[in-house]
């Protein structure tokens, strides 16, 4: 989850001892006792100050002679945040959400030793911008018990670098080559924890899941971003509500399940789902391409399943064709898989003699509309081809080309995982 731009703000300004100060304790004061007073415009410095005084989290504090002064630093802290206006004895136009979000940060940050050497490196990354020194980094951490800093940055960074960030680092320095803006992020993002769902919440994204496929608790783990402890407990819980059934096994003894089209957690019937579901992608198909498709044309889709996929999948591909954001996002997204299908595909290093081609069964990973593209593509060309050789009856070595490219194509769509 990517942290809001009060956040980073905020942990780029911030320097990550303020957790050991009296500072943290007004945030937190600010978020959790002022209740009564969020419609207030103005606020006198002073009954902030004696309200803290007085509060739940500061009976059994020792009284501070700097307290008024500390909390006068404080003020200019969130005039510098945007979060108040100071204006010498008050404040105002304070911003309780925004002070809300920073705090609850801070606690999450508190309470983790990776999330503060990920922000000493967001900090350090907004006042250098490239180039971090190591010993800068554990000299911002040096009032925090932390067992291993070297460790816990090899780690971000080694996790980092697989995301697609690109920097280089050694024992003394860490010189990070991405765009700024871009490095920021990749630094500082995994300080926000996944988001919280009630158990309902993430039942109705379990069961809408599997209304449209079937997947393992791995892969909705990993989908939905869900522990997969709390996977295992939500399935169970459908399970024995006989809300789930059984698709198949997988490779590794994964167990693959739908919903229960006999006990629809959505109160339909089979047949009045199945007929929505075919009417909406024979609508959308005569709207789209002028193909008249009948019921006829889905006799061999066995589950409503896989007929809610496709309907998706349609309604989707019709989004794609009309907004800006979505075409650049493919035409980007088919130049990265491209990549793929260019390096598992060549000539054998060991047979370079008889150009014998080499395919690697990284094409079986690509994404199933990509394979079914590629299969067709692959098809289209072999049809042209033949037609053409067809078509010369002199040229004796097209029949040998063709022989050659169809048995590579072959070779090809047999990787498929199709």
């Amino acid at each position: 989850m990517a942290l809001s731009s009060t956040v980073l703000i905020a942990l780029k300004k911030l320097e990550p001892d303020i957790l050991n100060s009296i500072h943290f304790s007004f945030f937190e004061f600010m978020k959790y006792e002022t209740d009564d007073l969020r419609n207030e415009r103005i606020i006198l410095k002073k009954d902030l100050v004696d309200r803290f005084k007085n509060s739940e989290r500061q009976k059994n504090a020792k009284p501070s002679k700097t307290l008024m002064s500390d909390f006068l630093k404080f003020s200019k802290i969130l005039d510098d945040l945007k979060l108040a206006e100071d204006e010498g004895n008050i404040l105002e136009a304070i911003k309780w959400a925004k002070i809300t979000e920073i705090c609850n940060i801070l606690r999450k940050i508190e309470s983790s030793d990776e999330k503060k050497v990920r922000w000493a490196l967001l900090f350090l990354l907004a006042k250098t911008g490239k180039e971090i020194q190591i010993k800068d980094i554990k000299e911002l951490l040096k009032n925090f018990k932390i067992s291993n800093i070297d460790r816990a940055l090899q780690k971000i960074l080694k996790t980092e670098i697989n995301s697609g960030l690109t920097v280089n680092f050694d024992d003394e320095k860490i010189s990070i080559e991405s765009e700024e803006k871009l490095s920021e992020h990749y630094v500082a993002d995994a300080i926000e924890e996944k988001s919280r769902r009630s158990p309902g919440e993430i039942e109705q994204d379990v069961l809408e899941l599997l209304d449209e496929g079937s997947y393992s608790n791995q892969e909705i783990s990993r989908i939905l971003e869900i522990d997969e402890a709390i996977v295992s407990r939500v399935m169970t819980k459908l399970r024995n509500q006989n809300k789930l059934v059984l698709s198949s096994f997988g490779t590794k003894g994964f167990r693959f399940y739908t919903t229960n089209c006999q006990n629809c957690p959505f109160g339909k019937s089979i047949s009045s789902c199945r007929k929505d579901a075919i009417s909406y992608i024979v609508s959308a198909f005569k709207e789209a391409y002028g193909i008249e498709l009948t019921s006829q044309d889905f006799e061999d889709i066995a589950s409503n399943q896989a007929l809610l996929g496709i309907k998706r999948i349609t309604k989707m591909s019709k989004k794609f064709t009309m907004t800006k954001l979505e075409s650049n996002m493919y035409e980007n997204y088919e130049i990265l898989l491209q990549r793929v299908v260019n390096n598992s595909i060549g000539i054998s290093s060991k047979d370079k003699k008889s150009k014998e081609l080499s395919v690697s069964p990284n094409l079986s990973k690509l994404p199933k509309i990509f394979q079914m593209g590629l299969k067709a593509g692959i098809q289209y060309e072999l049809q042209l081809m033949k037609n053409k050789t067809t078509s010369q009856k002199d040229l004796p070595t097209s029949s040998d080309g063709l022989l050659q490219i169809i048995k590579d194509s072959n070779k090809v769509l047999q990787s498929l995982d199709m």
